[in-house]
């Protein structure tokens, strides 16, 4: 069911059900003040009836005058049953056809009852006089408070009808207003694919949840479109990147190969070959890394890392390359526990982010040394990686972690613009955070903080 026809169908149901217990409730008082006022006529119809057959002898003509004039006009249909109470047998039985015992107990109590029997309404009085006690009860059927009754419950059926009609045709076209809005943002969002995410919603004006909607969704497809936009980048970017070392691999091999060479020549274009290889060995291992960034690592198995440990050993690796004795290590302040340095996350990860940063700090700032420098305290681990290279331009700052995004003056060196990006991932899924300060030829800074719980 479309929401509008719940609308319509909510709204008017409620509307109902709120009409139905305000005209019952109207119904039930009419009917009771028409019962109460009724009674109240039997009543005087009961004392009249009294006077007329006891008082006559104890009131003037003209005040018994004025009785039978009443009389005669007061519930002319009335039925009236008069008993003397000397045989209480016989009065008894009588009562028993027409009252419950609770009722007849009341009357020779000498209570005033009222009661219904059938369509008739009657009033029973226990009556002394010099004459005897007797029992007075006249009953009578109230035929035009009935036939006004009756006339009100088709009047309130009719206009309850009348109303729903009323009140489903007006919630249908409130709900086709409300839900315009919604109807015009549906249409729109049919129109958007994958080839057109530049499409945006039109925004609505105000506060409420549709307005909010529009613009919660316009954001959406702004990430959708940013997203698709890096991955077609991320796409063409790789591709080229792994083109470049198999082309060389290619050429090179051709190249060989084309005539007889000497041993000595052959291990030149082999180097050539195995320094091209490793370049896309260390490309697929960053890409793959940069991949499984992607995915949930909630679930996956995390341990202590001590981050001095992780550092030497990353030392100890480097030292074994081109760069070796170019890292120095500094702990300023050790911390009393080791407690203090460590961290829980994936080592692997974290040891490939850091051997990256170290890494460019290598390259770009040859032949000067990189400081790595680790701070702790009770709230915070602090990571500085210091070098004094080319630095990085301030304007370019705010794309240093994009995909394959190169520096100006970096394309000299060689790289594949992965690593940084790769770099705030990792960090982040350890709920770290990374923050860097360059100066044109002076060197950059790279400060990475961890967050103790």
């Amino acid at each position: 069911m479309k929401i509008r026809h719940k609308i319509v169908f909510t709204f008017a149901g409620l509307v109902s059900v709120v009409l139905l217990f305000s005209f019952l409730f109207v119904y039930y008082l009419t009917s009771h003040s028409r019962e109460k006022d009724f009674y109240d006529q039997v009543l005087e119809k009961t004392n009249l009836t009294a006077w007329k057959y006891f008082e006559k002898d104890e009131m003037s003509t003209i005040v018994y005058e004025k009785v039978m004039a009443r009389y005669a006009k007061s519930l002319p249909d009335a039925e009236e049953i008069v008993l003397n109470t000397n045989n209480e047998k016989v009065v008894y039985d009588s009562l028993k056809k027409i009252l419950p015992d609770y009722l007849i107990h009341d009357l020779w109590a000498g209570k005033t009852i009222r009661f219904q029997l059938q369509d008739k309404q009657g009033v029973g009085i226990y009556y002394p006089d010099n004459q005897g006690v007797f029992i007075v009860i006249v009953t009578a059927t109230d035929r035009f408070g009935i036939a006004q009754q009756q006339k009100l419950l088709k009047e309130l059926l009719l206009i309850f009808f009348f109303s729903v009609v009323f009140v489903f045709l007006i919630g249908q076209i409130y709900a086709r207003n409300v839900l315009h809005p919604i109807s015009s943002i549906l249409s729109n969002v049919k129109r958007i694919r994958a080839t057109n995410l530049s499409l945006r919603l039109k925004e609505i004006n105000g506060t409420d949840e549709l307005a909010e909607l529009t613009r919660t969704f316009n954001q959406m497809l702004e990430r959708l479109e940013n997203s698709f936009t890096l991955q077609k980048n991320f796409i063409r970017n790789a591709s080229h990147e792994l083109k470049n070392p198999l082309t060389a691999i290619l050429g090179e091999t051709e190249v060989t190969l084309n005539k007889q060479r000497t041993p000595e020549e052959y291990i030149v274009s082999l180097h050539k070959v195995m320094e091209e290889a490793e370049r896309l060995d260390q490309l697929t291992s960053n890409l793959l890394s940069l991949a499984q960034t992607d995915f949930d690592l909630s679930n996956m198995k995390k341990d202590e890392i001590r981050l001095d440990e992780l550092i030497w050993e990353i030392k100890e690796l480097f030292d074994k390359t081109k760069y070796k004795g170019r890292i120095e290590v500094h702990f300023p302040v050790l911390p009393e526990t080791s407690d203090l340095i460590t961290i829980m996350g994936i080592s692997s990860l974290l040891k490939i982010a850091i051997m990256n940063i170290i890494d460019n700090a290598c390259k770009f700032s040859s032949p000067h040394k990189v400081d790595v420098i680790l701070n702790a305290n009770l709230n915070n681990i602090q990571l500085r990686i210091e070098d004094k290279g080319i630095g990085i331009p301030e304007l370019e700052m705010n794309n240093l972690f994009q995909p394959f995004f190169r520096a100006s003056n970096a394309y000299a060196y060689r790289g594949s613009g992965i690593g940084l990006s790769l770099v705030q991932k990792v960090i982040t899924l350890h709920r770290g955070a990374i923050f860097v300060s360059s100066s044109i030829g002076k060197g950059t800074v790279i400060e990475i903080n961890f967050h103790q719980d």
